[in-house]
């Protein structure tokens, strides 16, 4: 069988005292909403991404940074 994948990016956010079932919930209502979609959760990843200084950070001395994000796959069959 072959599937059509998609990748959607997943931030949690929280604020004040509140926790991570917060976070779990905001994940849940993603999965739940692509589910909706005939989306089904295959994995769940992070993704390094190279951040270049622009050109006035960069004669600061600023450096590349790396940022990471997790990414959900969803795959459905095609």
């Amino acid at each position: 069988m072959s599937y059509e994948y998609k990748v959607v990016p997943f931030i949690g956010s929280t604020k004040g005292k509140q926790g991570p079932d917060v976070v779990a919930g905001q994940l849940t209502t993603l999965i739940n909403h692509e589910a909706a979609a005939g989306w089904e959760l295959y994995q769940m990843g992070d993704v390094n991404i190279e951040v270049q200084p622009g050109c006035l950070a960069g004669l600061f001395g600023r450096h590349t940074s790396y940022m990471r994000f997790d990414q959900l796959v969803f795959r459905r069959p095609n």
